[in-house]
């Protein structure tokens, strides 16, 4: 085939002579993806928690779906890149289309529940949470995979070489997704709506566009930035203003009964305000959270607990003060309250909706609003407290399974004086114990009864559980109860000395207490095995449309052979294909990539994870999380990019896996000295080490591969399925049921086929030196 001077070395692509302006151009575009993906990543997560209620598990499948689609888009570029003759017009198309996209992605998400007429409050099964995230994602996470590949293409064109153009393009788009992570949690999130960052995403991306499409001269290009930073800026005020109806509509498309009031992003969740009648409920992250006036509820749970120390001077709130708890406890003579709320945008955002009692309890001398992660805030206190009351929510997922761990409720019995007491409620039945709810209650009490040597357990729909250092157990006797809540001289709306009766007859509380003491197949909860959250995962999906689910079936025995039988049938594909070299080569690549595509997210995952736990939260600093190991994917690809023409890159590659399998086995003890350290450089370069190798593996393989081959998004997209397989599964599966020691044994059990396709490699091409990479 002639080729003109300038064009590809790839069949049927034509591409002009392309100068240093244009590669300054694709540059930038190869950046822009990177930072315009992450920044509609983000947005859509926030959408999905709020319409679609996540837990761990719903955010696995988000990340899931997602990353499968940008794979799907990565191998589709290939075809593109082969059968098209310019791809310069379809990649500028696409990148101008994209964040239009995701704004439509935006409002599919904001109104499925009314397209699938589900009501407010309603979960979905996991098979429609699935499908739902699929179809939704769809369309915008494939362009964002068709990008890089046809970026990649660009890049090749202006330097000749395919290795050039694709590891050029990993780097390129991990650098822009760093500074998206950043640029959202520093920037764009304390500045704009959701819509108005959309917004500033298009703008920007649109400025490259202008750059990357024919012009007649340097003034049309300046003047159309111009015009456009002009337009975005008239736009800001407006398209908030839309986005308010947007919502409105949202909500009433839901449930018309309810009236919007308004809403807002904070750094940790959404947060809505609705009413329904005389009554207000926040939503958080789409999830009734609180109920306005809530009288009954505090009562109950306050009088029930306060009765036991009826003379606590100091009291701990951790969590959902305002909503009559607060109230009802400064009924005692107590001398001062620490009121502990993780989000300090909670507060004032309920506050014009409560009730003229919790505004004067919220204001009242004796009370101290803290704004601080609970955990965290105890971990620093020298002081102890007469009463620590819990009101943080059920342990639905990873975060708030934190505060229902053996190492916390140490942490608590530690912050108590020796008559203290420390209480919590969460999701039970006053009658009768079975299934996933008797799991979800045993795991709950032997995790408290490790660390509390009497607890106090009262039955209800919402159980309430108290322990006490002091060795004398608490106080049942409903009567005796009923005497000391008397002479302590307590009105209350619905709560009376009767309730003790009604509350704690002793048939029933023996009951219940046998029937969560005989489950002794269920797990103690803790930091390093949190499986309370997983229990509540089991609850959730009983209660669901779709009924049962595999998520039954999950076993340790069931991964572990899961795992190995996996591991087993590729590493017999490898025997099976030693005969056809070639295509034993593109199997081993694939293997390495999307096994270590798979750990490296694992890693990241628990890293977050750990960051949360020695820190007290994420959402603030999980961009500079994202960003550490976005850049780590960079400088490992840039590495293995610039090393010497003379490298054996088999070999390098052997020994990348190798240190990528080491470090999974030490990560428990990484994370542990992480912890005891609790230094917030040492975690960020924890994520830029795992972020390296990953990025490293992904170089070196490209480097290997492209030799013989010319499609330059396949490997992308082998990385990227991994990597979906790894959100799926680590937080929502592996994690919880198998704790991170056994997690991190079934991690290096899926290194393995790496391992062995990497020695492969090495035994095949180990003495085969490498033509060399780009510089900059």
């Amino acid at each position: 085939m002639n080729r003109k001077p300038g064009s590809s070395s790839f069949p049927g692509l034509l591409f002009s002579q392309a100068g240093p302006g244009a590669s300054r151009s694709h540059t930038l575009s190869l950046v822009s993806i990177g930072f315009a993906s992450m920044i509609s990543q983000i947005l859509l997560l926030r959408e999905f928690l709020v319409s679609f209620y996540g837990n761990e598990l719903s955010i696995g499948i988000l990340f899931a779906c997602w990353l499968l689609w940008i794979g799907l888009g990565s191998a589709a570029g290939n075809w593109a890149v082969s059968h098209l003759r310019s791809l310069s017009t379809l990649f500028i198309g696409i990148l101008a289309a994209a964040p239009l996209v995701t704004g439509v992605q935006i409002l599919a998400v904001k109104f499925v529940r009314a397209i699938i007429h589900t009501n407010t409050g309603e979960l979905l099964s996991l098979l429609d949470l699935l499908g739902y995230s699929f179809l939704v994602l769809s369309g915008g996470c494939f362009l964002w995979g068709l990008l890089y590949t046809l970026g990649a293409a660009l890049l090749n064109g202006e330097k000749g070489n395919a290795r050039s153009g694709v590891n050029r393009a990993y780097i390129l788009e991990s650098s822009g997704s760093a500074a998206g992570g950043l640029f959202f949690s520093f920037v764009f999130v304390n500045l704009f709506s959701t819509l108005q960052i959309l917004l500033v995403t298009l703008f920007m991306v649109w400025s490259i566009v202008i750059r990357l499409a024919p012009s007649e001269g340097k003034r049309f290009t300046l003047t159309s930035f111009a015009m456009l930073a002009a337009v975005c800026a008239l736009l800001l005020q407006p398209v908030r203003s839309l986005e308010y109806k947007i919502n409105a509509a949202q909500w009433s498309s839901i449930n018309p009964q309810l009236t919007f009031i308004r809403s807002m992003d904070t750094k940790y969740q959404n947060l809505s305000l609705l009413r329904s009648e005389n009554q207000h409920t926040v939503f958080s992250d789409g999830r009734p959270a609180y109920t306005i006036p809530n009288t009954y509820d505090a009562e109950l749970l306050i009088h029930s607990i306060m009765v036991q120390r009826p003379d606590a001077k100091r009291v701990l709130i951790l969590g959902g003060g305002f909503n009559g708890v607060l109230r009802e406890i400064l009924k005692y003579p107590v001398g001062s309250v620490e009121y502990v709320e993780n989000d300090p945008a909670l507060v004032p955002f309920v506050e014009p909706a409560t009730g003229r009692r919790d505004r004067d309890a919220l204001n009242d001398l004796r009370v101290r609003i803290i704004s601080a992660d609970g955990r965290e805030y105890l971990r620093g206190k020298m002081t102890s407290y007469d009463v620590i009351v819990m009101n943080v929510g059920e342990p639905s997922t990873a975060s708030l399974n934190r505060f229902y761990t053996v190492e916390f409720f140490r942490l608590c019995r530690q912050s108590l004086t020796a008559q203290g007491i420390f209480a919590f409620s969460f999701p039970s039945s006053a009658e009768y114990l079975a299934g996933e709810l008797k799991y979800l209650n045993a795991c709950l009490y032997r995790t408290f009864r490790l660390v509390f040597d009497h607890p106090l357990l009262i039955p209800g729909t919402h159980a309430v559980l108290i322990g006490t250092p002091d060795r004398k157990p608490l106080m049942a006797q409903p009567d005796t109860l009923a005497l000391r809540y008397s002479a302590a001289g307590i009105s209350a709306e619905y709560f009376s000395r009767y309730s003790f009766e009604e509350l704690m007859p002793p048939d029933r509380v023996q009951y219940i207490t046998r029937t969560l003491d005989s489950a002794v197949s269920v797990r103690v909860n803790t930091d390093r095995n949190p499986v309370a959250y997983y229990y509540d995962i089991l609850l959730w999906n009983r209660f669901l449309q779709g009924g049962s689910c595999f998520i039954f079936m999950i076993t340790p025995n069931w991964i572990v052979a899961t795992g190995v039988m996996i591991v087993g049938s590729i590493l017999l594909m490898f025997l099976l294909q030693r005969r056809r070299p070639e295509k034993q080569r593109r199997s081993a690549c694939a293997a390495i990539v999307a096994a270590c595509g798979m750990t490296g997210m694992a890693m990241n995952i628990l890293l977050l994870l750990n960051f949360q736990e020695t820190f007290g939260s994420i959402f603030e600093m999980a961009g500079a999380m994202m960003a550490s190991n976005m850049l780590g994917l960079a400088f490992g690809a840039l590495a293995a990019s610039r090393l010497p023409g003379n490298v054996r890159p088999a070999v390098l590659l052997l020994a990348a896996v190798a240190a990528l399998f080491s470090a999974v086995l030490l990560l428990p003890l990484v994370l542990d000295f992480l912890i005891s350290v609790r230094l917030m450089p040492f975690t960020l370069g924890a994520a830029l080490f795992s972020g390296g190798l990953v990025g490293t593996v992904f170089g070196l393989v490209n480097r290997i591969y492209l030799q013989h081959s010319s499609t330059m998004g396949s490997m992308y997209a082998f990385d990227v399925f991994g990597s979906s397989l790894g959100a799926l599964t680590i937080c929502s599966v592996l994690l919880p049921v198998l704790g991170i020691q056994n997690t991190a044994l079934v991690l290096a059990l899926i290194l393995c086929p790496a391992l062995a396709a990497a020695g492969l490699m090495k035994t095949s091409f180990g003495d085969r030196k490498d033509p060399g990479e780009f510089s900059y």
